[in-house]
């Protein structure tokens, strides 16, 4: 027998496109610089399921700061974002949003950059999913474009960040094409959520 659910409205509308997405990048480049505080930017086997917890739960809790204007339940994303990241950091595939690659050859940056990052954007985008389709019938669209934003994002952040630590011959470039990564993912993944939240406006409800 289907059942008929009606999904919450938001606390508070999207007053403009342009001043969510400026600080939904805003916080999440300010959890990824907050967190290096606590983890050091190294390579796969350095980085585990303690640095996973702590800079999901960092990145979880900063981007809470905004949803939870839009979102009654919104501090569900701080624990789907430190089980998300811990699940990666206790598996073999690694807290890929603090690590640089170990090669220095661009192409394989790209190639593994795209791999992983779409991997890395499903893993996240599976658990955020949860949250989301709370609110909104169609969210599993989020799970698809949070894959394709990680993937493009890892891989011209790898590639910045090799180029740069050719010319420059230090490890903080590393750092810098990491940054540039978070930057695109928040860019991206806050289009993706002004749709999201403005259907919810809208009103909607699915049956099961």
């Amino acid at each position: 027998m289907p059942v008929t659910i009606n999904y919450q409205s938001p606390i508070k509308p999207i007053e403009t496109s342009g001043s969510f997405c400026l600080q939904w990048l805003l916080v999440t480049l300010l959890g990824f610089v907050a967190s290096l505080f606590w983890i050091e930017i190294g390579e796969r086997p350095d980085i585990g399921i303690i640095e996973g917890i702590i800079g999901g739960t960092i990145i979880g809790f900063a981007q809470w700061l905004v949803l939870r204007r839009h979102l009654s339940a919104a501090w569900w994303w701080i624990i789907v974002s430190f089980l998300g990241w811990g699940v990666m950091g206790l598996s073999s595939f690694g807290v890929i949003g603090w690590f640089a690659p170990r090669t220095m050859r661009l192409f394989p940056r790209l190639v593994y950059g795209v791999v992983d990052g779409a991997t890395l954007g499903l893993i996240l985008g599976m658990a955020q999913w949860w949250v989301l389709r709370q609110y909104v019938s169609k969210a599993w669209g989020w799970i698809f474009a949070n894959s394709l934003y990680w993937s493009i994002s890892l891989a011209v952040g790898w590639i910045v960040g090799g180029l740069l630590r050719r010319f420059t011959q230090m490890f903080l470039s590393e750092v810098l094409g990491l940054g540039v990564t978070w930057m695109l993912v928040a860019g991206l993944t806050g289009i993706s959520l002004i749709r999201l939240l403005r259907s919810l406006e809208k009103g909607g409800k699915v049956s099961r």
